[in-house]
């Protein structure tokens, strides 16, 4: 293993560390314990009663938790693409358990809404993170290439996610 590829994968591993640092601030502490404990088993059930309320701020709320829920997993599926050299199936699979595991601790712990559809947004984010991944690697046809421009565009990223874990208050 070249040095240079030694630093991308420590760059990569450590933006991922923020990235889901950040993201288990955002999806288990932005809450008080037991402030919120709901279920909701039914695919888009929530999600429909969200978009056809009569009230417009509902619906912006909705569709910014819809886009949340799949922008939030589209790096989970990417890192974990460049991290292994699993298939897109095994990646989708640990996505799939990380979501899981999401919505479960929510709704033991009263730390948000668990819901269905939540999960399959997240699979959904996570899918488009691994594709983007695959698509590069046809565009660029060499591993090393993917790993730099992931590493590249961590680096872009890494001050952004400071920001959002260490300089944002997120109670909801």
């Amino acid at each position: 293993m070249s040095t240079r590829t030694r630093v991308e994968t420590v760059l990569i591993c450590v933006v991922f560390a923020v990235y889901v640092g950040f993201a288990l601030k955002l999806l288990l502490f932005s809450r008080p314990p037991g402030s919120e404990r709901s279920f909701n088993l039914i695919p888009f059930g929530s999600v429909a009663d969200f978009l056809f309320s009569g009230s417009v701020g509902v619906r912006n709320l909705a569709f910014g938790n819809i886009a949340g829920n799949v922008i939030l997993f589209v790096p989970l599926g990417a890192y974990v693409s460049v991290l292994t050299n699993w298939t897109a199936a095994r990646t989708m699979i640990i996505v799939a358990s990380a979501s899981i595991a999401v919505e479960v601790l929510q709704g033991v712990f009263g730390l948000g809404a668990s819901d269905v559809s939540d999960v399959i947004l997240n699979c959904l984010g996570g899918l488009i993170g691994i594709q983007l991944i695959l698509l590069l690697r046809l565009l660029l046809r060499k591993r090393y290439r993917v790993r730099t421009v992931v590493a590249v565009l961590s680096i872009v990223a890494l001050p952004v996610l400071s920001c959002l874990l260490f300089g944002i208050r997120l109670r909801m």
